[in-house]
């Protein structure tokens, strides 16, 4: 699914509200020397679906946004610019067409004075 993961990437690539609330965004790790605020977005679970005529994956993917500022006010202004961006959204998929993108779940914690604001999404895409 290297292609989803491409098309999430290029969709936060090209949004500039996003890109400038932090410093990158990382597929599954972020890289020892990340710099917060950050994002990490990984694959939870997949599976097949089909018709007829189609093939379909329903898949979970999970951000997690972490961030060391004292307030929570950075954290929940990337989460406002992370949903405004994939709640509902197309994303382009090379192969694929994207049927929906849709929140699930969230939730806010703060460990080791870190904060982790974690969003899970339900996504399809067909074939």
């Amino acid at each position: 699914m290297q292609v989803l993961f491409l098309g999430i990437w290029n969709k936060f690539n090209g949004n500039a509200a996003l890109k400038a609330a932090i410093t990158n965004m990382y597929f599954s790790e972020a890289i020892q020397t990340a710099v917060l605020p950050y994002i990490v977005y990984h694959k939870i679970s997949g599976r097949p679906d089909y018709t007829f005529t189609e093939d379909m994956e329903n898949v979970l993917i999970q951000f997690n946004i972490y961030d060391s500022n004292s307030s929570s006010a950075t954290i929940n202004d990337i989460y406002t610019k992370l949903t405004a961006l994939y709640d509902y959204c197309s994303l382009t998929v090379t192969g694929w067409s994207s049927i929906y993108m849709k929140r699930e779940l969230d939730n806010l914690t703060r460990e080791n004075d870190i904060w982790n604001y974690f969003i899970q999404y339900r996504l399809e895409i067909q074939k």
